[in-house]
């Protein structure tokens, strides 16, 4: 066997290996990264991957008129002649929904691993700094809970008979979702469209990681790690 066989086969084990410690070890993991290989570029294909199944199956499932139906509840205050051209409008792009949502969605993914990372190193105040490639690779490390997210969507998208699947299942780990808020209160349902409970996993993730890659005290990673989420939360409730 080649050296360069021998060596890529040494990675693809030592990723994986990452990937298990990220859910079941992940002190280790973040000490393991820290300084040594981290393994970015193969976190984000496998996190591109995932955003990629997980958006596209489910625009490859739901109803196109849905679709359009959710982008005029948006739109306030037009008359009925213009409402109906934005309709039409509306149902001409639908077959290319599942593309450009996917897109979308995969690229706002970075957009929030690049603002997270940026805060991270940002509020590192440790003797060595890492640079902003590292803590855009810890930060990817840190959304990895979407891998399971994608895997129980996937589950049930071939359990749930077709007839009874709701477009609304693609936030099932939402706070709306879980104690079963009805879209009626548009308030309260939109608010609790923005909690999930994977956030927790991702604090949780993020807390570990910092209080390893800063050498702080638990209780200030716990801090560092929720802000960015709390403030999300904030500017939701005040944009309803």
């Amino acid at each position: 066997m080649h050296a360069s066989d021998l060596k890529i086969r040494s990675g693809a084990m030592g990723f994986f290996n990452s990937v298990c410690d990220v859910f079941v070890a992940p002190g280790s993991l973040f000490s393991r990264i820290r300084y040594g290989e981290a393994w970015g570029v193969w976190v984000f294909a496998i996190l591109t991957l995932a955003i990629f199944v997980l958006y596209y199956s489910f625009y490859s499932v739901i109803d196109s008129e849905w679709l359009v139906q959710k982008q005029l509840a948006g739109i306030q205050d037009l008359p009925t002649s213009q409402r109906e051209e934005l309709a039409r409008i509306f149902r001409s792009f639908a077959e290319y929904a599942g593309w450009l949502g996917t897109f979308l969605s995969m690229l706002v993914m970075m957009l929030v691993v690049s603002g997270l990372s940026c805060y991270y190193m940002f509020m590192d105040q440790s003797e060595q700094k890492k640079t902003f490639e590292r803590w855009f690779t810890f930060t990817l490390w840190t959304q990895t809970p979407v891998i399971v997210s994608t895997l129980m969507f996937i589950v049930m998208l071939v359990t749930i008979p077709a007839q009874d699947f709701r477009p609304d299942l693609i936030n099932y780990s939402s706070v709306s979702q879980l104690f079963s808020i009805p879209a009626e209160q548009p308030l309260l349902y939109a608010l609790g469209n923005s909690l999930d409970i994977f956030y927790l996993w991702n604090i949780f993730l993020a807390t570990v990681g910092i209080k390893i890659w800063t050498e702080t005290t638990f209780t200030k990673a716990t801090l560092i790690a929720v802000t960015p989420y709390v403030l999300y939360i904030v500017a939701k409730i005040l944009s309803i």
